[in-house]
């Protein structure tokens, strides 16, 4: 605002130095004739100008004196048109050169304003001279001037206005706009990395499943193929010599069937009919023997009967011989289908060999790219985000913050700023603002509960616009599956050597870069307890809990590697101390309880369901206020309010120990630490003791009695009525409104009503 003021004053009338009356009569002359115009006053400030009435009747000294004050109270509130303008003017500042050359025109407008109300002054003298008509008449025509004036100011005012909000929504529609194809775009690479990260997989285990097959299957093939072929071979070799055997055979018996053959062919080439011949000639034989018993020719008879029994002998063989015939031959085709089959196999092993040689040849290419890709991720950097920040020119300028009043200026001074948002109105309480301020005082880690819709996760944003620019806040959504640290701070990843880097990982690094480094800033972890904080933000209770006396580190690798970003000392990342970190909880069924580990180590705040509107004045565009100021602001207040810090620990000790014992509830050391920087800050920012107190009893204790077993609704209603009773020795008129509320509506729940 001063560079404003500044730019304004360079850019107004210049005049040479002039003595006194001279200028002043010179001035009101210009104003009569119409020379020097008056800045155009914007509509909600021509109510806050009182009319001059014109005196009419005989001059006297009462109505001199109403006169008078009536000037310098207009005076008054051209002084305070001329400042809310400056304010308008500052947020218009950057809406591009149409909007400069107005701004310039306004700034010499205002500068002829003061010019006129130099000239009012020069009019009050006069009329202290005794020249009353002359100021009566000169005051009226200056008045009407004005007025018109004021008029075109508001009709100029709507119409910047207008114009601002006009490119406002324009930009903001081109950014959201980019902000979507930015997403679809990262959601697009992601994916093709995911597909890759898996073919790779896929292929280098096919390959070692083929290979480890190949091997396998090339062995036992062989020794297959060996043993089936060796035994073909001897089955060959056997059956080539029984056949030759069972053919020379067959030719001996094929020759003794021919001779046989013969011999019945004297007989008749039927045997059947040689049979029934047989027959007949036994019948005939035992009629001959008969015949012959008379007449018996011996060597007849026993020729016949050889010769019957050979034949008999003959047909058995031969009946042998073919059985064995068809035998051989089931045995033959056998082996011919066997030897087939081993065609077949053989043709199998040639297919797979060069399958093999193929799967060789493709594990060789991936190899070969594989290598390639190694060398090529051993030369990247590890921490891309973060070695692309310490590149950045505009994050590797040093920025130093602006400093600011008193610790209760900060707190009107933000809270104006939330409200005059140029996009949504953000209507907070003083006393919100003011807690919110002391909690970073006294504890790193916030958590900010209430039901959905109150502006939990718009708080800590804004603040922190308001307080240091919109690069100062960063929102982490919290998924339901995180478990460990690696969902939030990422991991490193051995196959491409690279870490992933997560948004809050990549935040605190750019907290610790010259450009952030005298910030604030916050990263906001939305709906927190998605999760349980205790264990994917176990890490940081630690480390914010040990580093609140020292340097803390994140060990974000096992060891160092090569190519780190500038800030990383080894493997480890340290932890900026101008962070905050502020959790937002609903409480239902998606959620999950906070341990009370991670109630006592936060600062704890509900938000009210409701906000009341506010007249608010734009403080205007500022620079970034400075952690060290900021800072150094906390460690002041700490030493003025030594002394009600003492009283604040006195009254906890002997009123309040005592009634909350009797329920298991206490406190310790790390209590008493948050008192000695919670307390100051908060009567700094102009809040009293009972605000300060009723604050740290509601969230600290109270909040401990919650569905704690034992715990009768009686029981909470006379804890009550003796806080009340004892608040009066912390010498406070109010009442602690907080602490009350929260033990009636825990009592009410608990007898079947709902809590308030």
């Amino acid at each position: 605002m001063a560079k404003a003021k500044a730019r304004r004053q360079n850019t107004g009338p210049q005049r040479t130095a002039a003595p006194a009356g001279q200028a002043d009569a010179r001035k009101v002359d210009e104003v009569e004739q119409g020379l020097i115009a008056l800045p155009k006053v914007p509509a909600d400030v021509i109510d806050e100008v009182p009319p001059v009435e014109p005196e009419t009747g005989t001059v006297t000294a009462t109505r001199v004196r109403n006169l008078f004050d009536q000037v310098k109270q207009r005076g008054e509130n051209y002084k305070r048109a001329g400042e809310k303008l400056s304010e308008r003017e500052a947020v218009l500042e950057a809406k591009g050169l149409e909007l400069e050359e107005k701004e310039s025109e306004l700034a010499a407008r205002e500068a002829e304003l003061a010019a006129a109300e130099k000239d009012l002054e020069t009019q009050r003298l006069a009329a202290r001279a005794g020249f009353v008509q002359e100021l009566r008449a000169t005051t009226k025509e200056v008045s009407e001037k004005v007025d018109a004036m004021l008029i075109d100011a508001a009709t100029w005012g709507a119409e910047l206005k207008a114009k601002a909000v006009e490119a406002t929504a324009a930009e903001h529609e081109r950014l959201a706009v980019e902000r979507a194809q930015l997403d679809a775009d990262w959601a697009s690479l992601r994916q093709r990395q995911t597909d890759l990260r898996a073919h790779e997989t896929e292929v280098s285990s096919t390959a070692e499943f083929l290979k480890d097959k190949e091997s396998s299957l090339d062995s036992v093939v062989q020794r297959r193929v060996e043993t089936e072929v060796t035994a073909v071979r001897d089955d060959l070799e056997d059956t080539k010599a029984d056949l030759q055997a069972e053919q020379a055979r067959v030719a001996r018996k094929n020759s003794k069937i021919d001779e046989l053959r013969n011999e019945l062919a004297r007989f008749g080439d039927d045997p059947d009919g040689l049979k029934r011949r047989l027959e007949k000639l036994s019948e005939d034989l035992q009629i001959k023997k008969d015949e012959l018993a008379r007449r018996p020719p011996e060597d007849e008879v026993s020729d016949l009967r050889s010769k019957a029994q050979r034949v008999l002998a003959a047909e058995s063989e031969a009946s042998h011989w073919r059985s064995r015939y068809d035998q051989l031959d089931s045995q033959l085709r056998h082996y011919l289908v066997h030897v087939g089959e081993l065609e077949v196999l053989r043709d199998e092993r040639d297919a797979l060999a060069a399958q093999r040689e193929t799967l060789r040849q493709a594990i060789a290419q991936q190899k070969n790219d594989w290598e390639e890709l190694q060398a090529k991720e051993s030369s990247t950097k590890p921490f891309p985000a973060c070695s692309d920040y310490d590149e950045d020119a505009a994050l590797a300028r040093v920025v130093a913050g602006r400093g600011f009043g008193t610790l209760s200026d900060l707190v009107d001074e933000l809270r104006n700023r939330m409200a005059t948002n140029t996009t949504t109105n953000f209507y907070y309480s003083e006393s919100d603002v003011r807690l919110f301020l002391a909690g970073l005082a006294s504890s790193r880690l916030h958590l900010l509960q209430g039901i959905s819709g109150t502006g939990k996760t718009s708080l800590p944003r804004e603040f922190f616009k308001a307080l240091a620019g919109d690069t100062a806040v960063q929102i982490v959504e919290v998924q339901a599956g995180w478990r460990d640290k690696d969902d939030l701070f990422g991991y490193y990843n051995a196959f491409e050597k690279r870490f992933a880097e997560s948004e809050f990982t990549k935040a605190l690094y750019r907290a610790l870069l010259p450009a952030n480094a005298d910030r604030p800033m916050v990263i906001v972890l939305d709906e927190m307890n998605l999760a349980h904080p205790e264990q994917y933000f176990s890490v940081m209770l630690s480390l914010l809990e040990n580093s609140a006396t020292g340097q803390g580190y994140l060990d974000l690798l096992t060891s160092e590697i090569p190519h780190l970003p500038k800030k990383f000392e080894g493997s480890r990342l340290p932890l900026p101390k101008n962070v905050w970190f502020v959790g937002t909880a609903n409480h239902d069924e998606t959620t999950v309880a906070f341990a009370d580990k991670t109630y006592d180590r936060a600062h704890v705040q509900v938000l009210s369901s409701t906000h009341v509107a506010f007249q608010a004045l734009n403080p205007g565009r500022a620079e970034p206020v400075s952690f060290g100021l900021l800072d150094d602001a906390f460690i002041v207040a700490t030493r003025k309010h030594s002394k009600e810090v003492t009283q604040v620990k006195d009254f906890l000790r002997s009123s309040m120990r005592g009634e909350f014992e009797r329920f298991g509830v206490g406190w310790g050391n790390r209590l008493e630490r948050q008192i000695d920087r919670f307390v100051p800050v908060v009567l700094d920012g102009g809040g009293d003791l009972t605000e300060a107190v009723d604050h740290l009893v509601a969230t600290k204790l109270v909040r401990k009695l919650e569905d704690r077993f034992g715990v009768r609704p009686d029981d909470l209603d006379v804890l009550a009525e003796n806080i009340e009773l004892h608040w009066d020795q912390l010498q406070s008129s109010s009442r602690p409104r907080k602490t009350l509320e929260a033990l009636r509506s825990e009592s009410k729940r608990l007898r079947g009503g709902f809590g308030s």
